[in-house]
């Protein structure tokens, strides 16, 4: 396997971990590590920070986003006590430049080797899958040939609760720290929980955890002031405990709380000795008991992070595809559903963006990863985002765990996402009775029927229309950046007219297999009028208009000086099939003409250079930046479904090699980003620093590469009567197969393409049997063996 090396790090063999040679990269290297309530971020330098619930609501430690310095994270200091020298084995916060040094991010996990001066270690971070803490595995070995004498010295500021707390001399004055020596812990407390939970009046509730850090050795010293631990004006780098000793062992609730701590080590010439920390938050003391008891053991520890590689593994085995491409490989089996579940499901946050909420719009799109894993999953999001939605239709456009409070708004196209994913929930299990479950609105106990709810987001959005018949755009519509293109409800939303008619058209089946046929006749007919006023009023001549101001001009218009074309108008049009053939091929031709660059398309062409007050924010980022003629990768996965289904094969693949973090990740220097998850965005050409990628981990265009990967250019994709086989691969591929679990059946896919042509399939043999068409019947079998020739 290739494992694309640059000097700062390569993919291990197996493909299942990043290996980062050096601890100076362009930018922070990360992993976001989470079991789906407990998790942490965490850097190739060591930095980040740690959560229970939601990442901004209740964060474990202080963090502030620096991605210059890193200087915010839980370290570790060895000191060697008889020469007095000072490392870090994750380099931060020490920065001694260390003899060897190693970061792994794996799935679950990240693991540090470094070696100072004959002393070898090798640092386990990972998060157990159902406990509330993050274990630090530390194996210390003595390789210098002389008796050493080593002390390990912990260091983190305690947040306990909401991580806005830049006005620390408020906030520290409510925190209270103990050292519990029976359990051998550094306890905190916070008398103040500085978040929207209901109390008498405003922030007068008590924070309910417990932050704990604990060890398996027992704590020498500690010292629980920060003044006291750096020293005035001193720094992370050379502390004045760490360099000079001296730890006070202050505790209380009149110091600046952080957890610092000391365990002696005496180990001799060639012994190694282990050293684990457990650090978390817990309900209370007996929790923190059982913690220990638990885990306090190699055995045990050992097994916890053996059941994380298993759960991984297991979860990446269900579907997963073996082609000439190691990249694609790699991404479509593992580390984009890893990036989608982890991140942006999970953990809900990263070191670009710390979010903690649910994006209604957001993570549904995320839930899609699990239909070919567990669509169960997928159907639990649907019924927590239902339960977001109001009964007049529309929805929240995020929301916060904890509190359940969130952001009632006037985008366009939120609600509509809830019967979008439902219905590729049911092509993939064809589960209808899921649309019988009754569940509550946000504004009403009262349950409803889940195909209510999704008939009452479409006659929400059907309600919302201009005086000529085009949807209103209102606060955005997938686009936040168009933020004020609607606000006075007069703006409207041409690709809102693409989306909702890929909704409506397949509704209408639903409703008629259902003997809705009114309902289904009222769509049918809404869809049409929506098509013909596309072309009446939103064609341009080459492309399709993007919107329309509250000032009534338009945008996304060759009449226009900026911004004279969109993306998302043009492959909605394909996905939607919202135009006749000759209309997408037109728009789709002039998406290869003007927006397909070096990394894929841009959002829009040319790029803003003044900001205009009647589109939003979109145009106030600089020219190349982001939304405003960046590639922004969500958007541009869209467009590799559009061009395979016109056929256009060549142009599907490069959009893939282009947003592919993998292949930019060959030249770092100018990438900057990590070269094993997708970046939000990619700086396009009137960027100076065009094919840089920016805002990693947290970004939907994760789970959408995964999908249009796997059903567009490997082409498996499942439908209402079983498999779909349409592959659109390079024609370079001689061989491929697909493992694809699809109701309860592991289907095995072998494709050849002898001719080389491989621009259709020629014949399919299920069990040695030829079919007509090229949708593989739904098998009541374990396994079913399936036979492509191209």
């Amino acid at each position: 396997m290739n494992l694309f090396e640059t000097k700062y790090g390569r993919f291990s063999e197996n493909g299942n971990e990043y290996i980062i040679k050096t601890p100076h990269t362009p930018r922070p290297w990360v992993n976001v590590i989470s079991n789906g309530r407990y998790g942490l971020t965490i850097s190739q330098a060591g930095g980040g920070f740690s959560w229970l619930d939601h990442s901004e609501y209740n964060r474990l430690n202080r963090w502030h986003q620096d991605l210059v310095q890193d200087n915010w994270g839980k370290y570790l200091y060895f000191k060697d006590l008889d020469s007095g020298e000072i490392w870090s084995p994750t380099w931060l916060p020490a920065r001694t430049e260390l003899d060897k040094y190693q970061c792994a991010h794996g799935f679950g996990y990240t693991r540090f080797t470094a070696e100072y001066k004959g002393i070898h270690s090798i640092l386990t971070i990972f998060v157990p899958t159902d406990q509330s803490l993050e274990i630090w595995d530390i194996k210390v070995e003595n390789r210098s040939g002389k008796k050493r004498r080593i002390e390990l010295i912990t260091y983190l500021e305690w947040c306990l609760g909401s991580s806005a707390d830049h006005h620390r001399e408020f906030h520290k004055t409510f925190i209270e720290t103990k050292f519990d020596k029976e359990r051998n812990s550094a306890l905190a407390t916070k008398r103040l929980w500085d978040i929207n939970v209901p109390g008498r009046g405003y922030w007068n509730k008590p924070y309910p955890y417990i932050g704990f850090l604990t060890c398996n050795k027992p704590f020498s010293n500690f010292e629980f002031d920060k003044d006291t631990f750096i020293g005035q004006f001193g720094n992370l780098q050379k502390p004045a405990v760490v360099e000079k000793g001296g730890m006070r062992q202050q505790q209380g609730s009149f110091y600046d709380a952080i957890a610092g701590t000391s365990v002696l080590l005496s180990v001799d010439p060639g012994e190694e000795i282990r050293v684990d920390y457990l650090l978390g938050l817990a309900i209370n003391t007996e929790e923190i008991d059982r913690f220990r008891a638990d885990l306090f053991s190699s055995q045990a520890i050992d097994e916890a992070l053996d059941t994380v590689h298993n759960f991984w593994l297991d979860t990446f085995g269900k579907t997963e595809v073996k082609t000439p491409d190691d990249s694609l490989n790699l991404l479509t089996n593992k580390w984009l559903r890893y990036q989608a579940i982890s991140g942006r499901l999970w953990a809900r946050t990263a070191y670009y963006q710390q979010s903690g909420a649910y994006g209604f719009r957001d993570q549904l799109q995320d839930s899609q990863i699990f239909l070919q894993i567990d669509p169960q999953l997928t159907a639990k999001h649907i019924r927590l985002h239902a339960e977001h939605q109001f009964k007049d239709g529309h929805v929240l456009h995020w929301w916060h765990p904890i509190t359940d409070d969130g952001l009632n708004s006037n985008f366009s196209d939120d609600f509509l996402w809830l019967p979008f994913i439902t219905l590729n929930y049911l092509e993939e299990t064809a589960d209808y009775e899921f649309l019988n479950e009754s569940i509550k609105y946000y504004d009403q106990d009262e349950p409803a029927p889940l195909m209510e709810h999704c008939t009452r987001a479409i006659e929400y959005a059907l309600g919302r229309m201009s005086e000529r018949g085009i949807p209103l755009i209102g606060s955005g519509d997938w686009n936040d950046g168009l933020s004020a293109t609607g606000i006075d409800m007069k703006g409207e939303s041409f690709w809102i007219i693409h989306f909702l008619n890929f909704i409506l058209v397949r509704f209408a089946d639903l409703q008629r297999n259902f003997g809705n046929i009114k309902i289904a006749e009222k769509y049918d007919v809404k869809a049409k009028q929506l098509r013909k006023k596309l072309l009446e009023v939103a064609w341009d001549g080459e492309w399709f208009i993007r919107a329309t101001k509250d000032n009534g001009e338009i945008i996304g218009s060759s009449k226009n000086k900026e911004g004279k074309i969109f993306l998302n108008a043009q492959t909605w049009s394909v996905i939607a099939d919202s135009a006749p053939p000759e209309f997408q091929r037109k728009s789709m031709d002039s998406v290869a003409k003007h927006l397909m660059k070096n990394n894929g398309p841009l959002l829009l062409c040319p790029s803003y250079s003044e900001a205009d007050e009647f589109i939003g924010y979109l145009s106030r980022y600089a020219a190349g930046a982001r939304e405003n003629g960046g590639v922004y990768t969500h958007a541009a996965t869209w467009a590799i479904w559009a061009f395979a289904k016109i056929g256009q094969n060549n142009l599907a693949f490069q959009v893939f090699k282009g947003v592919n973090p993998i292949l930019n990740g060959l030249k770092p220097d100018r990438y900057k980003g990590e070269p094993y998850v997708t970046p939000g965005n990619i700086d396009g050409p009137d960027s100076p620093y065009y094919g840089r990628g920016g805002w990693t981990w947290y970004t939907g265009s994760a789970a959408w590469l995964q999908k249009c990967t796997m059903d567009w250019i490997i082409g498996v994709r499942a439908s209402q009567d079983g498999l779909v086989v349409d592959p659109h691969v390079p024609l370079t591929w001689k061989t491929y197969s697909v493992k694809r679990l699809f109701r309860g059946t592991e289907y095995n896919i072998q494709f050849k393409n002898v001719s080389g042509k491989a621009l259709s399939v020629k014949k399919i043999l299920v069990k040695g049997r030829e079919i007509k068409g090229n949708v593989i019947p739904i098998s009541k079998q374990k396994t079913c063996l399936v036979e492509v020739t191209l």
